[in-house]
């Protein structure tokens, strides 16, 4: 990947690029919790999408993007403050439309993309999206930093994994050497702290959205039940919806093989016919 830090209003933007050059933008948005950053989330599905150009930032507040401290504490204003940042992203980069790929609370920022700029966004794909009226179950995150250890990171990963996942060693380790220093630390715990909640927005506004939508989700995920992306699936008229059996929370880990295909082919039908020839 190459690695650039983009100057996104008052914060700087740590940002992965892979892919092709001049294919089609995909912007990939990472989920939340200790060490999570957006090249981490989704290497494994990456290699499959090499016909994109995938852009791939770490939210404000996460590895190394900017860690703002004039942010108020609380989910709502960190949430806020990410969203401004993605959109001028785009507007720094002088992209007009994108695809977007949001996983978790990034597929909440997707949504909220969809909603606010609509005409900015192409097709998008939400994997075990949160941010609909189905309650995330957080608790191993919010305790990781009570004794922030190997052990700890390796009880939040498996939370998230409904099986063990070979080769998942480095993931754990990289994500502790990010959850561990200090400025990413502080963040988080203001993001989850007490404060103005996470906007919330009018469920009636889903069916107009005129975007196709892929949502995905693992049947065994224990962080955001699939329950999410069949929620998304009945209010978005254009939403399809994949669910994978014996599959939790990191689906990118999980099955990357098969999700980097179905991520591909649903957002470039042409270059599926081709790849398959």
């Amino acid at each position: 990947m190459n690695i650039d830090e983009v100057a996104t209003g008052p914060d700087t933007t740590h940002l992965a690029t892979a892919g092709a050059e001049h294919g089609p933008p995909v912007l990939f948005l990472h989920g939340t919790g200790p060490g999570a950053t957006g090249a981490l989330s989704f290497a494994p599905i990456l290699p499959a999408l090499d016909r994109f150009r995938c852009l791939v930032p770490d939210l404000v507040g996460f590895g190394r993007s900017g860690h703002p401290q004039d942010v108020p504490a609380g989910p709502g204003p960190w949430f806020a403050r990410r969203v401004d940042a993605v959109l001028a992203l785009l507007d720094t980069l002088g992209l007009d439309r994108v695809h977007v790929v949001g996983h978790s609370y990034g597929a909440r920022v997707a949504l909220e993309l969809i909603l606010r700029v609509p005409d900015r966004v192409d097709r998008v794909v939400l994997l075990a999206a949160g941010g609909t009226p189905v309650k995330a179950n957080l608790t191993t995150l919010t305790d990781f930093y009570g004794n922030p250890d190997e052990a700890a990171m390796g009880t939040l990963v498996d939370a998230q994994l409904s099986r063990p996942v070979p080769g998942i060693e480095p993931y754990v380790t990289e994500r502790l050497a990010t959850a561990v220093r200090p400025e990413v630390q502080r963040s988080f715990q203001a993001a989850m702290g007490a404060g103005a909640p996470m906007p919330t927005y009018d469920e009636t506004m889903l069916p107009a959205v005129s975007h196709p939508v892929l949502a995905v989700h693992g049947k065994d995920d224990a962080t955001i039940s699939a329950d999410a992306s069949l929620y998304l699936a009945e209010h978005l008229r254009h939403c399809d919806l994949h669910l994978y059996a014996d599959c939790g929370h990191l689906l990118q880990y999980e099955v990357p093989t098969q999700l980097g295909a179905l991520i591909h082919d649903f957002l470039a039908p042409g270059l599926a016919e081709e790849r398959s020839v």
